[in-house]
């Protein structure tokens, strides 16, 4: 398993005000990969959810926002 933590500085005007994001230097979401791939991604906002994912990439793909430059810091090592 691999936890991981994600960080977005450039979230969009009223992201913050309205609830759905944090200030850009607070973890956005933390998660877990499993063994087989599974991922798990737990939101930190004032809405908190949680979600799984097949993989790591495909949540990426929906949550990874390159516009919001958002950064991905391991927590463990790569096995």
């Amino acid at each position: 398993m691999r936890r991981f933590v994600g960080y977005r500085p450039l979230v969009p005007q009223g992201y913050i005000e309205g609830g759905y994001g944090n200030q850009p230097t607070a973890p956005q979401y933390e998660g877990i990969v499993f063994s087989d791939g599974t991922t798990v991604l737990r939101w930190l906002t004032q809405y908190r959810s949680t979600s799984v994912w097949p993989s790591f990439e495909e949540m990426e793909k929906v949550h990874g926002h390159p516009d919001y430059e958002t950064r991905i810091e391991w927590l463990d090592s790569a096995s």
